[in-house]
């Protein structure tokens, strides 16, 4: 005799089926947020000659995890930070680019023996997790000064990815080594940074900037001192996950320079 389900456990299955199709759409909504972001200034840009100006900018970055990621990884990272930026028009205060940034985040060295070709040697292995970030951005000049000091605001939206990777190499044979990556995670990070430029030469600014780009819950690798290593320097690492929240701070050169685009009306 088949017994037919409840009435409770069609609706729990219901229940389940909107909360799944409620989780996809909230992940459809942020990736259209984020093209979005990347995509409609292009449209923004008329089809007349514009005479437009660019910044190229290089910094130095001092990175502060907070939040739940501070639990994790407590001190202050360097690293380094490329940007582009282009006029949207001409005389205004708009501008549209993208950046790179990255920081390393730990490290973990050792040395294991192994059987190679029946005779026992001696492999260094090294473990890295490294944080790289790709931003799309949007900077605002106001009409504020102080003395030669110009503000700017900035609003931006991309990923970072946290990845970690180990590289085992023959202690006597540096040319014998294998390079794997042991994770890899995007997470969904938006925010946004004030600064400043100060006037070296026509072309030439020192950049300040101070950035708060949250990020959301990832898996990652995090070094672990208690732990000990077996057959391999990842051995040193556990993983965790955590939302990916830091503050960053900025400072390098602006180089600016000016393109002109013709185009027909």
């Amino acid at each position: 005799m088949v017994v037919p389900p409840s009435g409770n456990c069609e609706i729990k299955k219901l229940k389940q089926c909107v909360s799944l199709q409620r989780i996809n759409v909230f992940s459809e909504m942020k990736t259209v947020f984020v093209w979005l972001f990347f995509l409609l200034p292009f449209y923004a840009v008329p089809g007349v000659a514009q005479d437009n100006i660019n910044f190229v900018e290089m910094n130095i970055t001092l990175m502060k995890p907070v939040g739940f990621f501070n639990r994790n990884i407590k001190t202050i990272r360097p690293g380094f930070e490329a940007t582009f930026l282009h006029q949207l028009k001409p005389q205004n205060p708009l501008f549209w680019g993208f950046s790179v940034y990255y920081n390393p985040l730990d490290h973990a060295d050792a040395t294991i023996e192994e059987v190679l070709d029946f005779q026992l040697v001696n492999f260094n292995y090294s473990t890295n997790s490294s944080l790289l970030g790709f931003n799309g951005k949007l900077r605002f000049y106001p009409d504020i000064y102080l003395g030669k000091l110009e503000f700017y605001a900035e609003a931006q939206a991309g990923y970072k990815w946290l990845f970690t990777y180990t590289t085992k190499t023959l202690t006597n044979d540096e040319e014998m080594s294998d390079t794997n990556i042991d994770k890899g995670s995007l997470s969904l990070t938006y925010g946004f940074s004030a600064g400043l430029n100060y006037p070296v030469s026509n072309q030439i600014y020192l950049n300040f900037k101070t950035n708060y780009l949250p990020g959301l819950s990832v898996p990652y690798y995090v070094v672990n001192s208690k732990n000990k290593i077996e057959f391999s320097s990842l051995d040193r690492f556990d993983l965790k996950r955590s939302t990916t929240d830091i503050f960053r701070f900025d400072f390098g050169i602006t180089y600016k320079f000016n393109t002109t685009q013709n185009t027909e009306n």
